[in-house]
């Protein structure tokens, strides 16, 4: 019984080692050069924090450049703040904590964001 159990044992520890290793990052990765600076919200106009196109949001309500209306494909969160749609003249807001990260959020309310503020 005890090899049954230490085989089993070893199975499960590199099923977990192999897992880990081929897991996708758990947050927007800043794209080579550049990073998310303290105390601001990152938004990238490609998944998983990719590209060039940046936007570092640093407080104080703010629309969204052109080219990240409706298109924030991913961010990482530094600081407190609030994504705001405002489709149909109606405020939808979603707050954001420090934290807050997500690689594939045209999915999500990155189809749909027009500004940020310092919360909603």
């Amino acid at each position: 019984m005890n090899a049954c159990r230490r085989a089993l044992a070893v199975s499960g520890t590199v099923l977990l080692t192999t897992l880990g290793m081929v897991s996708e990052p758990s947050y927007a990765a800043p794209s080579a050069g550049l990073t998310c600076s303290a105390n601001t919200i990152c938004l990238w106009h490609q998944q998983y924090g990719l590209g060039d196109d940046l936007f570092q949001w640093k407080g104080g309500y703010v629309d969204l450049p052109a080219k990240f209306r409706d298109h924030v494909w991913s961010f990482r969160a530094n600081r407190s703040g609030a994504f705001i749609d405002w489709s149909g003249g109606k405020k939808t807001c979603r707050s954001v904590s420090p934290g807050d990260e997500w690689n594939v959020y045209n999915n999500d309310f990155g189809s749909r964001i027009d500004a940020v503020a310092d919360k909603c």
